[in-house]
C-alpha cells in the first residue's frame, strides 16, 4: 500500500522518466516518526548535483523550501517532502509522506501497598494508545522475575532482607504497534523480610537445591544447624520443622555461632524448612535437604549382539545399587535423540529401549558410526556411571516413496517418483555402507524415463550385487493404463523388503455439453447434459464457469444465476437458473480423476431477456387548461413488437398507444394517475406517476364605473374563486390620479381629468394562488366636468322693484341647475325671480350639467342687491364765515345705511353731484 501511494505521489508531482534514479530512504519500513521525535531522510543513489528539500502539508502543494541542500534532511513535522537532485540534462525527483505517529499514556495503578514481601502486588494497568508492555519492578534480587511483559501482572516483592519499609522504583513502558512509547514510574512500598538463612554440616547446592549432607554407613547421625540470620538481631521468632515427624524447634530465640542446634537424621534425604519472624511481623521460609548416605554404585551389563537393525529392542541389567542410600537417583541415557530416563533409588533392575535411528554417523566414546547406554548414579554425596559401547545399529528396510503430482495422471504427464526410505544404511565392523534400492515398472510398455535410472536387482535376494536405481525417477506414461510402480530395498545385515504403489493413466480429457435452451425470459431454467468422454481412472472432474455481459438498457446489470436441485458449479449436470437479464457464456472444463490434466474449454452461450425496464420522468405541477408532454424511458429488448398503453385520466386525449403520446390537456384541476405499461415477449411492465394540476382562481372585479373629475373611486376590492388568491394590479392611464401598479386592494382616492374629453384607464387584476394565476380587467372612465356657466355677478333691484328671472349662459347642449347654497342642495332647472320685499344681498349659484355624462360643472355665483330706497334726513348747513369763501358744508342725516348716494346741488350757479357712502349720515 506504502509503496503503491509512492507511486502516485510521484506522479501527481513529477512526470520525468528518470525519477527513479533517486529514492528517499528512511529508518525502518514506514516514513513516520513519534510524537516529539524525528526521522532522518536519505537521498539514497543520488546521481551528482545540487540537493534542494521542500516541504507541503499536503500532496497539491503548495511546496516550500526547507533549506536543506545536502542528500540528508532530518525531519520533525508531519507532510510531505520532496528531494530534487539538479544534474545536466536533467532534475531526478522523490517524494515521501512523513507521519508523525500518536504516543501512548502509560499509567497504572497497584494494590495492595505497605504488605510483607510474601503477598503478590496486583498492578493494574489503566495506560491507554497501546498494544504492548514491558514492566521493570526495580527488584533485582527477584531474578527473572523482575520484569513481565504481561499487561497485568503480579510480583512478589523480595528486596532485601530487613525489619523496615522497603521502596521499589516501579517502571512502565507502554508502546504503540509504530514502536511509539510512554514512561510512567511510581513507588511500591513492601515490608522487609528477615533473613532465614542457615548453616551446618556439608552445606552445599545439590540438583539446584540446597543440602546438608554426612557420607557414612551409620544408620543415623547427628547433624549441627547453625543461625547465618542477617537479621539475627531484629527477629522475633525462629521455627524449624524437622521434615521427620520429630517436633518442630519454635523459639523466640536462636543461639549464634559458635553455637548451633543439633538433629539426628536417618540414612537418605528428609526435607526441612526454617522460618523466621521480624519485628515488623513479616515471615520468611526457606527449605532445605538433609542427605545421610555413602557415595552411590552402579553397573549397566552389556547384553551382547549389540549389532542391531533399526526397530529391535536391546535389555541392560542394571548392577550393583542395592547398597545405595535411599535419596539416590538414576538416569539412563541412550545418545539416539531420545530423552533420558530417570529413577529413584531403588533402581529397576534393567532397562530396555527401542534403537529407531540407524547409529551411522555417531561416534560414541571414540567408535564411529555407533551408539552408546549409559547410567549414573548420583545422590549429594557423589556420582558414578557405567555405560555400554558400542551399539550397532544398521537400518532396517522400510521402503517408501512419493508420487508427483498425483497417483492418477494422464497421457504426457512427467510423474516423479521420490525415494523416500532413508539411509538403508548397513555397519559390518563399525563401517556404514548405504543400502540399495531398485525400481520396478509393470507393464513394461507404455511409458519412457524421462529422467534417472530404474536401477537393476538381477532376480536376487542377494543386495550386495543389485545396482541402485535413481532416487528419483520421472517417469512419461505415453499411454492409457494401470501401472504398479515396486520400490525394493535393502541391506545384508537386515534383509530387503519392497512397497508398491499403482499408478492409473488416463486419455486427455475432452469437454463436451449441450443445453436444452439458449435463449428466453428471465428467470431462465437451462438444463445442461454432459457428453465428455469418461475417463480410465475413476471418474472426471468438471468444472463449470459462468460468464456475464450486461444487456444494454436492462436492470440489473450485473450477473444473477444460482444453481438448481443441490447441483453445483462441479455437477456432472448442472441446472443453472438465470435471473438477470443479458447474455451468459457456459463453460466447462474437464479434468482427468487425478486433477493432471484439463481440457481446453467448451463454451454455450445463453440469452436471456426480460420484460421492458421503464421510468416515466415525474412530472412538474400544472395548471388547469395546461398540457404535459411524458416522456418514458423504455429499454430491455425493445423492439417493433413493443406496445405502449397510456392512460390519462382527466386528460385529453385520455389514452394513447404511440410510445411517445404527444400533448395532454389537462382542464380540470386535481391530482391525476398517469398509466404506462410496456410490454414485449417477456410481459408488462407498468409504472405511474402522479399529476397535479392546480385550479386557475377566477378573479371578480367590480365594474366598470363612469366617473367625473374629481370624484371619489372606489375602493376596490378583489376577490377569488376558491379564495386565497393573493392580487396584483396595472393601470394603464395613470393621469386619473391612481399610480401604475399595485398589490392587494385598491384603496378610494379622487379621479383627474385635466382635459376636455373623457379619460378612460384599463385596470388589470391578477390573481395568483402560488403557482396558477389569471387576470381580470375593469375601466376607470373620468369624464370631464364643464366649465362654470356665464353670469352677471351683480344684480340690484331698488326696494319692491318688480325682478326679471336670473339668467347664465350655459354652453353647448347644457343644462343649468340653479341653487341657493354654494354646494351641495338640489338644483333646479327654473331659473330663480329675485324677491325685492327686503333690502340686502343675496347670493344665487348656477351650474351646468352636461346631458350625456351628467357631470356637473362649479357653480357660478349671483349676488342680488336690493337696494332701499334713500330715506334723506335733516340737512344741516353750516354757513361760510365769509362771503366768498369756499369753506363752508351742511350735513344730511337719516341716509340708508351702507348706501351710496348721490347728492346733486348747484355751486355758484354750476349743477354739481358728489357721492356719500355713509352709513347713516354724510357730509357736504
Amino acid at each position: 500500500m506504502w509503496k503503491l501511494l509512492r507511486v502516485l505521489i510521484a506522479a501527481f508531482l513529477f512526470s520525468n522518466a528518470l525519477n527513479a534514479q533517486t529514492i528517499i530512504t528512511y529508518p525502518g519500513t514506514l516514513p513516520s516518526f513519534c510524537a516529539g521525535g524525528q526521522i532522518v531522510l536519505t537521498a539514497s543513489n543520488p546521481p551528482a548535483g545540487n540537493f534542494q528539500w521542500q516541504f507541503s502539508s499536503s500532496l497539491a502543494g503548495p511546496y516550500t523550501n526547507t533549506g536543506g541542500n545536502t542528500n540528508t534532511l532530518t525531519v520533525n513535522n508531519a507532510g510531505f517532502y520532496t528531494v530534487s537532485v539538479s544534474s545536466t540534462p536533467v532534475t531526478h525527483y522523490d517524494t515521501v509522506h512523513v507521519i508523525q505517529n500518536p504516543n501512548p499514556i502509560a499509567s497504572f495503578t497497584s494494590s495492595p501497598t505497605n504488605q510483607c514481601g510474601t503477598i503478590p502486588v496486583q498492578f493494574t494497568n489503566t495506560s491507554s494508545g497501546a498494544t504492548s508492555y514491558t514492566w521493570n519492578f526495580g527488584d533485582p534480587n527477584s531474578g527473572a522475575a523482575n520484569s513481565s511483559t504481561a499487561p497485568n501482572p503480579i510480583h512478589f516483592f523480595i528486596g532485601t532482607p530487613g525489619n523496615g519499609p522497603q521502596n521499589f522504583t516501579v517502571t512502565l513502558t507502554a508502546t504503540t504497534a509504530a514502536n511509539c512509547t510512554d514512561i510512567f514510574t511510581a513507588i511500591v512500598t513492601t515490608r522487609q523480610l528477615p533473613d532465614a538463612k542457615l548453616n551446618g554440616d556439608g552445606y552445599g547446592i545439590y540438583d539446584n537445591k540446597e543440602f546438608f549432607k554426612k557420607c557414612s554407613n551409620l544408620g543415623s547421625d547427628v547433624f549441627d544447624f547453625y543461625n547465618f540470620s542477617t537479621t539475627n538481631t531484629t527477629n522475633t521468632n525462629y521455627q524449624i520443622i524437622w521434615g521427620d515427624g520429630s517436633p518442630d524447634y519454635n523459639s523466640n530465640t536462636f543461639p549464634p555461632p559458635p553455637f548451633s542446634l543439633q538433629h539426628t537424621y536417618p540414612v537418605g534425604t528428609t526435607a526441612m524448612k526454617f522460618i523466621v519472624t521480624g519485628q515488623n511481623g513479616c515471615k520468611d521460609t526457606t527449605e532445605y535437604f538433609v542427605f545421610l548416605g555413602s557415595n552411590p554404585a552402579v553397573g549397566l551389563g552389556n547384553p551382547g549382539n549389540t549389532a542391531i537393525c533399526t526397530g529391535n529392542v536391546l535389555t541392560f541389567p542394571i548392577t550393583g545399587t542395592a547398597t545405595n542410600s535411599p535419596g539416590t537417583g538414576y538416569t539412563v541415557t541412550f545418545n539416539d535423540n531420545t530423552p533420558p530416563l530417570t529413577y529413584t533409588h531403588p533402581a529397576p533392575a534393567s532397562v530396555s529401549h527401542t534403537f529407531n535411528l540407524t547409529s551411522c554417523g555417531v561416534t560414541s566414546q571414540g567408535y564411529p558410526n555407533s551408539f552408546s547406554a549409559s547410567i549414573q548414579a548420583s545422590n549429594p554425596c557423589a556420582s558414578s556411571t557405567a555405560s555400554v559401547v558400542p551399539i550397532y545399529v544398521s537400518q532396517k528396510a522400510s521402503p517408501s516413496f512419493t508420487i508427483s503430482p498425483k497417483d492418477t495422471v494422464c497421457v504426457t504427464n512427467n510423474v516423479t517418483f521420490t525415494n523416500t526410505t532413508g539411509s538403508n544404511s548397513d555397519i559390518n565392523n563399525g563401517i556404514c555402507t548405504p543400502g540399495k534400492s531398485v525400481w520396478k515398472i509393470t507393464p513394461v510398455t507404455g511409458w519412457t524415463v524421462a529422467s534417472g535410472t530404474l536401477g537393476n536387482d538381477f532376480g536376487v535376494a542377494n543386495t550386495s550385487i543389485w545396482i541402485s536405481g535413481s532416487n528419483a525417477l520421472i517417469i512419461n506414461f505415453n499411454t492409457p493404463g494401470n501401472y504398479e510402480i515396486k520400490l525394493l530395498t535393502g541391506n545384508p545385515t537386515c534383509g530387503r523388503d519392497s512397497i508398491t504403489k499403482t499408478v492409473c493413466v488416463s486419455a486427455a480429457p475432452i469437454a463436451a455439453f449441450n443445453i436444452d435452451q439458449n435463449i428466453g425470459c428471465a428467470p431462465l431454467t437451462v438444463n445442461t447434459t454432459n457428453i465428455s468422454p469418461a475417463a480410465f481412472c475413476g471418474v472426471n472432474k468438471y468444472q463449470w464457469s459462468v460468464t456475464y455481459t450486461s444487456a444494454a438498457g436492462c436492470t440489473p446489470a450485473t450477473s444473477g444465476y444460482n444453481y438448481l436441485n443441490g447441483t453445483n458449479a462441479n455437477s456432472v449436470n448442472p441446472q443453472f437458473q438465470f435471473t438477470n437479464p443479458g447474455t451468459y457464456i457456459v463453460g466447462l472444463i474437464t479434468t482427468t480423476p487425478g486433477g493432471t490434466c484439463s481440457s481446453t474449454i467448451v463454451t454455450r452461450t445463453v440469452v436471456v431477456k426480460d420484460k421492458p425496464n421503464v421510468t416515466l420522468n415525474p412530472f412538474t405541477t400544472i395548471c388547469q387548461n395546461q398540457s404535459i408532454n411524458p416522456v418514458a424511458n423504455v429499454s430491455c429488448y425493445i423492439n417493433g413488437a413493443t406496445s405502449y398503453v397510456w392512460s390519462f385520466p382527466g386528460g385529453t386525449p385520455a389514452t394513447s398507444t404511440a410510445a411517445n403520446p404527444g400533448t395532454i390537456l389537462y382542464n380540470t384541476p386535481g391530482t391525476y394517475t398517469i398509466t404506462l405499461a410496456v410490454s414485449n415477449e417477456c410481459g408488462t411492465t407498468t409504472v405511474t406517476r402522479n399529476l397535479a394540476v392546480n385550479p386557475v382562481p377566477v378573479v371578480a372585479v367590480p365594474t366598470s364605473p363612469a366617473l367625473c373629475a374629481g370624484d371619489q373611486a372606489g375602493p376596490f376590492t378583489f376577490s377569488s374563486v376558491p379564495a386565497g388568491a393573493s392580487f396584483t394590479w396595472t393601470n394603464s392611464n395613470t393621469s386619473i390620479g391612481l399610480a401604475a401598479s399595485g398589490t392587494g386592494n385598491i384603496p378610494a382616492f379622487p379621479v383627474s381629468n385635466a382635459g376636455s374629453t373623457p379619460v378612460t384607464a384599463v385596470i388589470t387584476v391578477t390573481g395568483s394562488n402560488g403557482l396558477c394565476s389569471a387576470q381580470q380587467s375593469f375601466n376607470i372612465t373620468v369624464n370631464p366636468r364643464p366649465n362654470a356657466p356665464v353670469v352677471t355677478a351683480q344684480v340690484s333691484y331698488c326696494l319692491n322693484a318688480t325682478a326679471s328671472p336670473l339668467t347664465a349662459t350655459a354652453t353647448g347642449t347644457n343644462t343649468l341647475l340653479w341653487y341657493s347654497v354654494p354646494a351641495g342642495g338640489t338644483g333646479s332647472t327654473t331659473a330663480p325671480v329675485p324677491l325685492t320685499t327686503t333690502a340686502g344681498t343675496t347670493s344665487y349659484y348656477v351650474s351646468q350639467v352636461n346631458t350625456g355624462t351628467t357631470c356637473e360643472s362649479v357653480r357660478s355665483r349671483i349676488d342680488v342687491i336690493i337696494r332701499p330706497i334713500p330715506t334723506i334726513g335733516t340737512v344741516i348747513p353750516v354757513n361760510p364765515s365769509t362771503c366768498g369763501s369756499a369753506n363752508g358744508s351742511f350735513t344730511i342725516t337719516g341716509l340708508a345705511a351702507s348706501t351710496s348716494h348721490t347728492v346733486h346741488y348747484l355751486a355758484n350757479g354750476n349743477p354739481q353731484t358728489q357721492t356719500i357712502n355713509s352709513s347713516t349720515s354724510g357730509t357736504i
